[in-house]
């Protein structure tokens, strides 16, 4: 578990987890932008859930993104991993 925080309009690199998560918006909004569906805006008060090995992206706001997220971390094995454009 932990929190991220987005500066304004700030993205995370392509990538997918190699285990689930659940993240929860504290402040701002988020875009979560998957491979073959319609993005998809998260705002604070929100949630989202991305299964294992799904290639996503993660965009803040115009304000910035505070993220309370929850993993589930395979040990043994890298929780993120880079996927290429």
């Amino acid at each position: 578990m932990g929190i991220a925080e987005f500066p304004p309009n700030a993205a995370k690199a392509r990538h997918k987890a190699t285990g689930p998560e659940v993240a929860y918006v504290l402040e701002g909004e988020v875009t979560v932008q998957v491979d073959g569906q319609p993005d998809r805006i998260v705002h604070a008060g929100e949630s989202y859930r991305m299964p294992a090995n799904v290639v996503h992206v993660t965009k803040a706001g115009p304000a910035g993104a505070k993220v309370l997220a929850t993993w589930a971390w395979i040990p043994g094995k890298p929780f993120n991993v880079a996927a290429p454009n």
